[in-house]
């Protein structure tokens, strides 16, 4: 049952993250709130549930897709840019690191 949380936390990852790719550039700077909401709403219910470490999970997840969007495409294109939205959206990555060293840390305090 514990994998099978830890894996449906890494989809809602992935797929918050595609999301959250997907609007960031939309409306000036309503995009960008609408990405960064969910991005960081999900792992702050995941932290206070009876479950902590499936934060990272959720973590790794909307990381991956971080990373595959910001190493570029074939044809040379970034889907994100190199501006304000851009950096707010990368810096939201650095964010969910230290949500899952966090979640690291609350799962062990719990546990003892």
């Amino acid at each position: 049952m514990t994998l099978l949380r830890h894996v449906g936390s890494f989809l809602l990852g992935l797929a918050v993250a595609v999301g959250a790719v997907a609007v960031h550039r939309s409306l000036p700077p309503l995009g960008l709130l609408l990405a960064l909401f969910p991005t960081f709403a999900v792992p702050w219910w995941l932290l206070r549930s009876g479950r902590p470490r499936t934060a990272m999970s959720y973590a790794a997840g909307w990381l991956l897709v971080l990373g595959a969007t910001v190493s570029g495409r074939p044809e040379g294109d970034y889907a994100v840019a190199g501006d304000l939205r851009g950096y707010g959206l990368v810096a939201a990555g650095f964010g969910l690191v230290a949500v899952a060293v966090a979640s690291v840390a609350n799962g062990r305090r719990g546990s003892t």
